[in-house]
């Protein structure tokens, strides 16, 4: 393989099947390419300390982009600064003001060092992995730094609410809310936030051809990803919004090693 390829995939629907596992056909094939000089980026929503665990498991060593883009980082080789892109903390506390804790069954604020909850939240903790950090509970949102993340889960899902989370988060530039496919769950993210951003961080660093690029998702937080790469993979149960902007959608889905044979097609 003469071209080396910098192949970015998101977790959850992608990389993952529907048990949360990289299967055995999946991980060997994607550390092949890893072991034959490609940089395989892990790109996902979910937090540094969740993506290191997926890494050991793939046995890749290379950059990572958490958080959706707010962060992007050559953990282990450090071979450019890490790009970080944060909320400020005075616009997060008036959006969370005009939506109103009492229309908010939790929230969650994620700064570096500190996370920020209404109440405990199993569902949450499932895909951000928060047992052993450092978790303030309640109402108090004194926080120590400005925030790479500002999650809603309101009482209900209706259209009203769902008006007054847009409209709060949106009125600010470049401030932007998506709602997470088939849930009550919604998340603001910035203009030059993404994973998109990310993956232009870490092609500009290591100097990675633009035409060597290729983005693997399934949700709308991957559209910029998909739109920005040469080749953009759409997995066989991604979101339908989504598959329109792919190059290639897979055969099969994520519990049946659908990414391993769409790679196959671009890389060999």
């Amino acid at each position: 393989m003469s071209k080396k390829y910098l192949i970015a995939i998101d977790l959850d629907g992608t990389l993952l099947n529907d048990q949360k596992i990289i299967t055995p056909k999946t991980r060997d094939y994607l550390n092949g390419l890893a072991l034959d000089g490609h940089c395989v980026v892990i790109a996902t929503g979910r937090p540094l300390r969740s993506v290191l665990v997926y890494q050991s498991q793939l046995g890749v060593d290379c950059p990572i982009v958490c958080y959706n883009g707010t962060m992007t980082l050559d953990y282990h080789h450090n071979r450019f600064e890490k790009r970080i892109v944060k909320f400020d903390r005075e616009i997060v506390k008036a959006i969370i003001a005009e939506v109103g804790i009492e229309n908010l069954d939790n929230l969650m604020v994620e700064t570096e060092s500190s996370i920020y909850l209404l109440r405990e939240d199993e569902e949450l903790n499932s895909f951000f992995w928060n047992n052993g950090h450092t978790i303030v509970y309640g109402k108090d949102f004194d926080f120590d730094d400005d925030p790479m993340t500002l999650i809603f889960k309101p009482h209900n899902n209706g259209e009203k609410i769902k008006r007054k989370l847009k409209t709060a988060v949106e009125k600010y530039p470049d401030y932007n809310l998506r709602f997470w496919y088939d849930s009550y769950y919604s998340e603001a993210f910035l203009s030059y936030g993404t994973k998109r951003h990310g993956l232009e961080h870490i092609a500009n660093c290591l100097g990675i051809d633009h035409r060597h690029t290729i983005a693997c998702g399934d949700a709308e937080n991957d559209i910029q990803m998909l739109e920005w790469a040469a080749n953009s993979i759409v997995m066989k149960n991604g979101e339908d919004s989504v598959k329109a902007h792919a190059t290639l959608i897979t055969e099969q889905d994520n519990n049946n090693d659908g990414l391993v044979d769409a790679l196959k097609k671009i890389i060999g």
